[in-house]
């Protein structure tokens, strides 16, 4: 399995085919705020600052033997958004927090939020390194738990 974070570049060659993963995999459990901000974000979001910050956007993907099988998407270090999703072949393994993780060391700090009916998404943060903060009402009106890193 190889992760890469994309560049602004290759955010843009990539952008179609990412957007056709997300709704085929998401399994409807990304908000369509995450989705807007993803379809929205220019591809400059992801490139350092000039003075050598880290990015105020990520977008991570997985791939095994040429094939796309995970992509992670954060923006404002996940205040804005943050979702992972995961080929369903591949889920269970790991692909995911290691997808957290290179965002995290990408962008310095890492927010998600995550509905409390989504146990393996709150695996998938723990084992990301990330810890259950607060809870609060999802954008769904679900009890949701705050993540951070």
């Amino acid at each position: 399995m190889q992760v890469k974070l994309l560049s602004p570049s290759q955010w843009s060659s990539a952008k179609e085919k990412i957007t056709r993963f997300l709704y085929r995999y998401g399994d409807s459990r990304i908000t369509h705020a995450g989705l807007a901000a993803l379809n929205e974000l220019p591809p400059a979001r992801l490139a350092a600052s000039a003075r050598g910050a880290a990015t105020p956007a990520a977008v991570a993907v997985g791939v095994q033997d040429g094939k796309l099988v995970a992509v992670a998407f954060a923006e404002d270090g996940g205040e804005r958004a943050c979702f992972v999703v995961v080929a369903p072949d591949f889920r269970g393994q790991g692909v995911g927090s290691m997808l957290l993780r290179a965002m995290h060391r990408q962008m310095g700090r890492l927010t998600c939020s995550v509905a409390s009916d989504n146990p393996t998404s709150m695996n998938m943060c723990f084992r990301a390194g990330m810890k259950a903060v607060s809870l609060h009402t999802g954008p769904t009106g679900k009890p949701t738990l705050r993540f951070e890193h």
